[in-house]
């Protein structure tokens, strides 16, 4: 064997083991073999679904421990489906690094008990270690984002009750069991169904760049935003960037965002990335007399949107929903003025809280139950080009239907005990 000949041999050898190490660093959790060979047992069940259909656990009533009302819409799967793989998944780049490198387990197993003894259900609860090692710079802006952090829900409670719910361990329980039901790890939106509407692989554990809006987005998102967007309210057109366009969620709501908010956000409405309607239509400014005297002034959903659903009280520790929900449109001072969103007069939607919401987690009332309104700043996803309020065909238009209207948010909207969290907002006729 000739001095080249072995020289190429030990580079070739040298490459490889470089590699390897590589790719021990980059993926610690994974076997030594980083291929699917380790993981016949896994894929043997998991892409047999006659199989799974016999051997799926049924799963629980969906929120069964938080009530219903959690705000997600989803349609449901059979236990089998919820975790068939496809053929497709094994040949794709996160297929190829195998089963065990994510979620451990013990693949040589004879029975499904023993199988699963180990097994990391939902990897990417570790993004550190599951999804950083390759996605290191959308890690670290995904931990700043309100999906993750649940940061808007924290403001709100914490703002009722006066102190800062950490220091209350009892607080946190309960919030994690509960209200963490909407924290959104990176496989929640990209492998499976929100663990709100019980998981499941929505593309046979492919990874998908762009969430699914429906399978997603709307699974947490859906009896609000959703079934506004959708058309599923009755009697109301769904949103026009829908209807006409097929505009996904991601097609405003774009991955920038979605990964990450501004550090000093505490809800989506302060958060300077989030998208607004002038970030497309700004040349709309000067469209016609109507924007050119009210852009600023109005968002752009006081005119374009049209009812939606507003609901009365919500209770955690399985109670869900109390009160009715229902559909309206109202208008009022704009309650969260910023530089990003500094209209005077916004939509506004009632929100459901009572002073007891929080009673099964042994807080009877909430003192500062005024601290926040129980109007919220709104922007209802049905936008429509022409609506009752654009409609300009007759004469009762403009003076009658908005100026001097029905729409505003007025102390006889209120309840009595929500007069002084509302007095700040309300129009007076």
């Amino acid at each position: 064997m000739s001095k080249k000949y072995v020289l190429v041999l030990l580079a070739l050898l040298a490459v490889t083991v470089l590699i390897l190490v590589q790719c021990t660093e980059k993926y610690p959790a994974a076997t030594k073999e980083l291929n699917l060979a380790s993981d016949n047992g896994c894929v043997n069940c998991h892409l047999d679904a006659e199989k799974l259909k016999k051997v799926a656990t049924p799963l629980p009533p969906l929120n069964s421990d938080a009530g219903e009302g959690c705000g997600g819409t989803v349609s449901p799967l059979e236990p089998w489906e919820l975790v068939l793989v496809k053929q497709s998944f094994l040949n794709s780049t996160h297929g190829a690094l195998g089963c065990t490198a994510c979620h451990l387990g013990n693949p040589q197993a004879n029975d499904k008990k023993a199988a699963h003894e180990g097994l990391v259900a939902m990897p990417s609860d570790s993004v550190d270690q599951f999804c950083g090692s390759c996605h290191a710079d959308i890690v670290v802006n995904h931990k700043n984002s309100l999906h993750a952090n649940l940061k808007g829900y924290y403001t709100e409670i914490e703002k009722r009750l006066g102190y800062d719910i950490s220091s209350d361990p009892s607080v946190v329980r309960h919030f994690n069991k509960e209200c963490a039901k909407c924290h959104a790890s990176c496989g929640q939106c990209h492998v499976t169904r929100p663990v709100s509407v019980n998981g499941g692989f929505i593309d046979g554990h492919n990874f998908n760049k762009e969430p699914s809006s429906r399978d997603n987005c709307t699974a947490c998102h859906g009896s609000r935003v959703g079934a506004e967007y959708f058309g599923e309210n009755e009697g109301i057109t769904g949103d026009v960037h829908w209807y006409s366009q097929l505009m996904g969620c991601s097609a405003c709501h774009t991955a920038d965002a979605m990964h990450s908010s501004s550090p000093m956000a505490k809800n989506r409405y302060t958060d300077t990335d989030m998208v607004r309607c002038e970030d497309c239509h700004a040349d709309k400014k000067t469209a016609n007399i109507f924007h050119s005297m009210h852009w600023g002034q109005l968002s752009c959903q006081v005119c374009h949107s049209q009812p939606y659903k507003n609901c009365n009280s919500c209770h955690t520790g399985g109670e869900g929903i109390t009160g009715s929900s229902y559909i309206t449109f109202k208008i009022a001072k704009n309650p969260i003025k910023s530089p990003e969103r500094n209209y005077e007069y916004v939509p506004v939607r009632h929100i459901p809280i009572a002073r007891n919401t929080f009673a099964s987690w042994g807080i009877p009332d909430l003192p500062n139950y005024n601290a926040e309104p129980t109007w919220k700043y709104a922007t209802p996803h049905n936008i429509q080009r022409w609506t009752a309020q654009t409609d300009t065909t007759g004469s009762a238009w403009c003076g009658a239907k908005c100026h001097n209207s029905d729409y505003w948010l007025t102390l006889e909207d209120l309840a009595p005990d929500e007069v002084e969290a509302n007095k700040d907002i309300v129009l007076t006729k």
